[in-house]
């Protein structure tokens, strides 16, 4: 392991984790930087096939770990210096092995050989491949998280296909083909590995119906995992209605085994993301093209999904697995558009033919209006007729009314005028009558007003508001009031006799 090119990884997650403010470990485990180390991956796909980096890893940190690992490279004393210069000073033998690591890890491919030998252990897979036709053998590793990820266990005589770089161990200088992939190889394997996965699926109930989550009726936001290359994709959105639909894509690899990291990296991510139905799409292809689809490991993340999950994958016989645990299942991707267009359709047609019958209505209401005014029309000319014929039997009526009252105004008039002039002897007469009645009640009440009364030597003693009448109403002590013609007198009871 380049122990340099480590510590500068080191360094750049310690910067990147005290500019993010989080724990160096959150922005990557010692164990990812330690595996960057060994397999030095030169682009996305290499760097994608370590465990510990998925897209959202790559799309923050992906870029800015390459240009270290090149950096390195460029750096290094036998980056550039020809191998067989005399006048260079020799190479340490783990100089040489880091060399040819560097380059062997430029040499990735896919293999196809037979299972001769395998070795699980608790971390790493340990097995070897051989050549059916010349015995060749090739010693090989796969992380054990890998291999239990593909879900194939490994049985001597298995011929499998498997994706990855060559790599010498420097403590025994033994050659190691370090696989990040493996897959199946033959129909009749794969079918049989089909079979027995489905049963075991179908036997836990992870395709029964009642488990499965119902589609939304009017999805809006939509998750989309496809690869972005192909005619799926264009298919899908060509197919897809214009009903305001929001869709966030992921672009993913799906075909083959090694998509099965992509698949399963995206579902993770639309797991916090705000949307009403995921939809996992891809064209039809055979048995070994599907591998990825038929894995356990990503049939059991559809079920276990927090949102429905509709999968359109294109088949030619068996289902894949991913579109059984789904909540619903269609057969090619251009059927997922006919699933979400439904509803939206539906609703469309719905308002059709509310718009045709509110139309009826408004037309029939229109008409049913029209022959109502027409006959309030005919109502109120009839009414306006009668009314002008009331109007001038009134106006005869009236005008004879008018001659009556004149003449009796006129009579009126000759009755007033005689009886203005006795009406007004007759008034007068009152008035002087009412004169003499009141001048004699005002003498009387002179005489008998105890005011007068007073002026003639006389008052009046009052006890507390009371005109004092006997000699009980007072005792000795008391206040006694005395009014006199031009004043009050306060005084108080000595004695009584």
């Amino acid at each position: 392991m380049n122990g340099d090119l480590l510590q500068k990884l080191k360094d750049w997650r310690r910067k990147t984790a005290n500019l993010e403010g989080v724990e160096p470990f959150r922005v990557f485990a010692n164990k990812v930087l330690e595996n960057i180390t060994e397999m030095r991956p030169t682009n996305k796909e290499e760097l994608m096939a370590i465990k510990g980096i998925r897209d959202r890893k790559f799309a923050k940190y992906g870029e800015k770990i390459l240009t270290i690992i090149n950096d390195s490279a460029e750096n290094s004393e036998l980056s550039n210096a020809p191998i067989n210069d005399q006048s260079q000073k020799p190479l340490s033998i783990s100089e040489y092995l880091g060399f040819l690591n560097r380059q062997l890890n430029k040499c990735r491919a896919r293999i196809q050989g037979e299972i001769s030998s395998a070795d699980i252990r608790e971390k790493v897979v340990y097995f070897s491949l051989k050549d059916s036709e010349d015995e060749s053998v090739i010693n090989c590793l796969l992380w054990k998280s890998d291999y239990e990820l593909y879900g194939i266990n490994f049985e001597v005589g298995m011929e499998v296909v498997i994706e990855g770089a060559p790599d010498i161990y420097k403590p025994s200088g033994r050659l190691t083909f370090k696989a990040s992939s493996v897959e199946l190889v033959g129909e009749g394997v794969l079918k049989k590995a089909y079979d027995q996965l489905k049963n075991k699926l179908e036997t836990e109930g992870l395709f029964l119906e009642e488990r499965k989550k119902e589609i939304p009726i009017f999805p809006q936001k939509i998750g989309l995992i496809t690869s972005e290359t192909g005619a799926v994709i264009h298919d899908f959105l060509t197919n897809l209605g214009r009903y305001g639909f929001h869709i966030e894509f992921i672009d993913s690899r799906v075909e083959g085994q090694v998509a099965v990291q992509d698949l399963i990296s995206s579902i993770d991510y639309f797991e916090q993301k705000d949307i009403d139905v995921l939809v996992i799409i891809r064209g039809g292809g055979s048995l070994e093209s599907l591998q990825a689809f038929n894995n356990e490991t990503l049939a059991r993340k559809i079920a276990n999904f927090n949102k429905p999950v509709i999968c359109g994958i294109g088949h030619d016989r068996d289902v894949p697995l991913a579109s059984l645990a789904a909540d619903l299942m269609v057969s090619t991707p251009t059927a997922t558009t006919i699933v979400l267009n439904k509803s939206w359709e539906k609703a469309l047609d719905q308002i059709r033919v509310l718009e045709q019958d509110l139309l009826y209505k408004y037309q029939c209401i229109l008409a049913d209006k029209n022959l109502f005014l027409e006959r309030s029309a005919t109502k109120l000319k009839e009414g306006i007729e009668l009314i002008f014929r009331k109007f001038r039997d009134i106006e005869h009526r009236l005008i004879n009314k008018v001659e009556i009252i004149t003449h009796g105004l006129k009579d009126a008039r000759r009755s007033i005028n005689s009886f203005q002039s006795s009406l007004l002897n007759n008034f007068q007469n009152r008035i002087d009558w009412l004169k003499n009645y009141l001048y004699e009640n005002q003498k009387r009440l002179q005489i008998v007003d105890p005011k007068h009364q007073l002026k003639l030597g006389y008052s009046i003693a009052s006890n507390k508001g009371k005109i004092i009448r006997s000699i009980k109403q007072v005792k000795e002590g008391d206040e006694v009031d005395i009014l006199v013609s031009d004043g009050q007198i306060k005084s108080q009871v000595d004695n009584i006799k």
